[in-house]
């Protein structure tokens, strides 16, 4: 409120003094050149003081009432008939200012002509009605501007709202995925069961911790996904090949956070969870120059054609298109035999 009443006053500050300006250049009779220019600016700045009370009132009233009630619910003519109604008895007042005190106080005497003249109101009216305007346009100007802002923080929300939803779904997906394994070897009464929850306890720090963050740097993602590579082979040990690369020119270049680990996740999941025979993963990951470069591969049964449409790789899909838009490419190929996944990221 206090902010509002500031650009009021200065509008209405500015305004008046504009008026001044331009009465003092183009306006006034002879009586009015005898004076200096800054005499002459005072004493036209003075008269605008004077009649700005009057100008406030009818502003305020359409600005308030009449643009509120009636022109924005679609009264357009009544809008406009209530406020013309409302409006004489203003230039009447206007008018009689103008002749009992503006005139006398810059002239030291009453105007011959009649003030109440239908020729003088028009006159005023156009006086009175610039101010309205003016003021309007600003106060038009203004609301579109506030409710731009308001509508990029509402899609902001949106999309931030969309964003959490996504990784609160990606986090119980691989919670899910992962004590599924635990219980296989806990079955097995495995000697690796104490381990594999100790790799799943940092994990889940790591998803509790950092990944509310917006960002994380690109060294605390691989160290999850090295943290995943290690409890994955403790549970196929060497039924599975893994050649995992990675070569990262800068560490600390920030990434939003679980959106390399799921495609990580994806490869093991149906390299190997659901290979019969020899499975194998092969992953790589660069960084060079901001450009960040991902390749997933694994084997796959020959009748396997997934396109892709499972819950984690639709998560990643989505948080790429909201968080790097363009500056992203993500392509799928299933096939016969193997899966493959490429992302690139420009992370500037």
């Amino acid at each position: 409120m206090k902010d509002r009443l500031k650009w009021h006053i200065g509008f209405w500050l500015g305004y008046t003094l504009i008026y001044a300006c331009l009465n003092t250049l183009f306006a006034g009779g002879t009586s009015d050149l005898k004076y200096e220019w800054p005499i002459r600016f005072l004493r036209f700045w003075a008269n605008e003081l004077v009649m700005l009370p009057l100008k406030l009132v009818a502003t305020y009233i359409f600005l308030y009432w009449i643009v509120p009630r009636f022109l924005l619910q679609g009264n357009y003519l009544k809008g406009i008939l209530v406020y013309l109604l409302q409006l004489i008895p203003i230039l009447v007042v206007y008018r009689l200012v103008i002749y009992y005190v503006a005139s006398p106080m810059l002239y030291g005497e009453y105007p011959a002509y009649d003030t109440l003249s239908l020729k003088r109101i028009l006159y005023s009216f156009v006086d009175v009605g610039s101010a309205i305007g003016i003021a309007s346009t600003f106060e038009l100007l203004r609301g579109k501007l506030e409710s731009h802002r308001r509508e990029k923080e509402l899609i902001k929300e949106k999309l931030q709202s969309e964003l959490s939803f996504l990784r609160s779904q990606t986090n119980p997906h691989f919670l899910f995925n992962t004590l599924n394994n635990i219980y296989v070897l806990a079955r097995k009464q495995s000697e690796l069961t104490a381990p594999v929850v100790l790799k799943l306890s940092q994990i889940l720090r790591f998803m509790l911790y950092e990944c509310n963050k917006p960002y994380i740097s690109i060294g605390d993602e691989l160290t999850i996904i090295q943290d995943y590579l290690e409890l994955e082979k403790l549970r196929y040990d060497d039924r599975l090949k893994v050649d995992y690369k990675e070569e990262v020119d800068d560490f600390s270049t920030s990434i939003a956070p679980l959106l390399l680990l799921p495609l990580v996740e994806n490869a093991f999941k149906h390299g190997a969870s659901e290979s019969r025979f020899d499975a194998w993963i092969e992953i790589e990951i660069k960084l060079e120059n901001h450009l960040l470069s991902l390749s997933a591969k694994n084997s796959c049964e020959e009748t396997y054609l997934d396109d892709g449409s499972g819950i984690g790789l639709k998560n990643v899909k989505r948080q790429l298109e909201l968080i790097y838009g363009e500056n992203h490419t993500l392509n799928i190929q299933p096939g016969k035999g193997a899966f493959e996944v490429f992302l690139t990221i420009q992370l500037s």
